[in-house]
């Protein structure tokens, strides 16, 4: 039985390489991708959970889907369907329910619940209950070898919606540390890693299919290799794909502060295909607040390594992820933190409120913040992130840029006059830039690399972002 399906997406990369997959999978089994919510047959919500709210928008995914299709059926999956299952099973309108554990069989899973015709909702797999998930250590579980996604990526048709020009590759899945704000290590288990020699072999399959960037992704990179090696392999892995891959481009996804290396630091000033880019998992600059995080350095630690990222003579784009409000942050605390970035070395701060997540420790600490006063500091950082970003760019055109080399074109978008007759990419070193599609030749809608003449920058104050816009005549 042939069914026209869609994969909806929450949360991180992993979750899209997932996602992925799980698209490959029923492809294979000859089912087709619908062109819409209104006409798919089956909905597979690849969920999150990292936060509540978080695992509120997954739930209200799945309620607003079947009101629009009251005969779709909806497959729950990802980190909120591996967490707690029996809650996941009980969301209106949700027909299964598949834990990460069984995120490789997904695909023929759901053929053969769809199959049977159950009249009720069922769990599918090995995944267990809540109680379960509280009473033993995520190591006890088993659990799959990660995918890198790349034959998932390579069965797609380049023409299908979830084709990118920039490849995701999952190196490694599952994290260790546990940090008290955090569900994750439960949803996904212990970090476990692929092999350099397969990742290098992924990535060349890749290169010789036309994919001209990869991106290194996966739960907690940072702990690539340590399950086999008794410690971080990310600097081998990203040097033995840059030596012998072939690939253009390569990026490397969210990094402690201190599992930026000097060694990464090197290969990225001397190699140029190691795009000059950096996204910090930083979480918070004080001391005490990281310690209540359970994060594994010190203010002192973070300040060293932003230092030394901006003395590089290859000057990255550093990107960082920040928590306001997280249990105990006191406002002279917040007010540290904004003393400090303004300080050091960054381009453009990720900036969440926290948010619970039960059955995290963090849930237990005294002195919660008022949920407006972390609402409003997050809103203090992202003032300061866009001021940032705005001083970058016009740092960049008063020093007489006018050209970005190398954007690597993904597709069309909305552009500043609201139409979407306008392609986007971005430079090795993580600037994005618009440009009219009248002005490309024909074909160049996606995946080539090329220099676009700039003339003036664009705010998207919805969503803080910073966008160059130009002519391209290539």
């Amino acid at each position: 039985m042939k069914q026209r399906f869609l994969v909806k997406t929450l949360g991180c990369k992993a979750n899209s390489s997932d996602g992925q997959q799980i698209e490959a999978g029923l492809l294979k089994h000859g089912w087709s991708p619908a062109t819409g919510d209104t006409d798919a047959d089956v909905i597979v919500v690849n969920s999150c959970t990292v936060t509540d709210e978080a695992d509120r928008q997954s739930r209200k995914l799945v309620r607003d889907l079947a009101r629009k299709n009251p005969s779709v059926r909806v497959i729950y999956t990802g980190c909120g369907a591996e967490v707690d299952p029996e809650a996941a099973l009980k969301i209106p309108g949700v027909s299964a329910v598949i834990g990460n554990q069984d995120k490789d069989r997904a695909a023929d899973r759901i053929v053969e619940h769809l199959e049977a015709a159950p009249s009720e909702p069922e769990i599918l797999g090995t995944v267990r209950g809540y109680q379960e998930f509280r009473s033993r250590h995520p190591m006890d579980r088993e659990w799959a070898m990660p995918s890198t996604g790349a034959e998932e990526l390579l069965s797609l048709d380049p023409s299908a919606s979830t084709f990118r020009t920039r490849a995701f590759i999952k190196v490694q899945e599952g994290c260790d540390a546990f940090c008290t704000y955090c569900v994750i290590p439960y949803g996904r288990g212990p970090a476990r890693s692929l092999r350099i020699e397969e990742i290098v072999d992924q990535v060349k399959r890749l290169r010789d299919e036309g994919i001209r960037e990869v991106i290194l992704t996966g739960t907690n990179i940072g702990d690539y290799g340590i399950d086999w090696s008794g410690q971080p392999r990310v600097d081998d892995l990203i040097e033995s794909i840059l030596l012998h891959s072939g690939i253009e481009r390569l990026r490397v996804g969210s990094l402690d502060p201190t599992e930026i290396s000097e060694r990464m630091i090197s290969m990225m000033e001397d190699i140029e295909s190691f795009c000059p880019h950096f996204h910090v998992s930083l979480q918070h600059t004080e001391s005490r607040i990281l310690k209540l995080m359970k994060r594994k350095y010190t203010g002192v630690d973070v300040e060293a390594s932003l230092d030394r990222l901006g003395s590089m003579k290859r000057r990255p784009f550093i990107g960082m992820d920040l928590i306001t409000g997280f249990p105990g942050e006191s406002e002279e605390e917040f007010q540290a933190m904004e003393e400090r970035l303004s300080r050091w070395h960054w381009s453009r701060l990720h900036v969440f409120p926290y948010s619970e997540r039960s059955g995290t420790p963090a849930t237990r600490l005294p002195d919660s913040v008022e949920f407006s006063a972390r609402k409003e500091r997050a809103r203090r950082l992202l003032a300061i992130s866009l001021e940032r970003m705005t001083r970058r760019f016009s740092d960049i055109r008063a020093g007489g840029l006018d050209r970005i080399d190398g954007v690597l074109v993904e597709g069309r978008v909305k552009g500043p006059d609201g139409t979407r007759a306008w392609l986007s990419g971005y430079s090795p070193d993580y600037q994005r830039v618009l440009f009219p599609e009248v002005a490309a030749s024909p074909g160049l809608t996606r995946n080539r690399i090329v220099p676009v003449k700039i003339g003036r920058w664009f705010v998207d104050r919805a969503s803080g972002e910073v966008s160059w816009i130009g002519e391209c005549h290539a």
